[in-house]
């Protein structure tokens, strides 16, 4: 799978990205397990901003974007180092019905299959991305 617009319920995604956003690289914001269902969800930031926001986006100031995935029936989960500062590099594979989600970077890895992965969002916000003082 190569672009976010493919996943399921990205609706509302395609209506403010009107062309095709790749899937690459993410800012991890959080990972949620609720292991009696089996369910993950990840929550991002993508570097991309709507190109046809809605009216009141575009009366308030934003420049990061954020989505998610929200996987069922998760099988095969991997987590090393996290939480992570560092961006990810995202992958999703597809073998017929299952679906591999890979993220990972020199340090960090989350790996798992899902048999139904759903995107969330997109919404926006005005980050402060000046580097931290030290």
């Amino acid at each position: 799978m190569k672009f976010w617009n493919d996943l399921d319920g990205s609706t509302f995604f395609n209506q403010v990205f009107t062309t095709p956003v790749a899937i690459s690289t993410i800012e991890l914001f959080t990972v949620n397990i609720d292991n009696s269902r089996p369910t993950i969800i990840l929550e991002f930031d993508i570097s991309e901003l709507p190109d046809a926001p809605p009216i009141k986006w575009k009366r308030s100031e934003f420049n990061t974007c954020r989505i998610g995935l929200n996987c069922g029936g998760i099988s095969d989960l991997k987590i090393k180092n996290i939480p992570t500062k560092e961006k990810l590099n995202v992958t999703i594979s597809q073998n017929k019905n299952l679906f591999t989600i890979h993220a990972s970077n020199e340090e960090s890895l989350i790996e798992f299959t899902t048999k139904l992965p759903l995107l969330c969002g997109p919404s926006v916000y005005m980050n402060d991305k000046s580097p931290e003082a030290t």
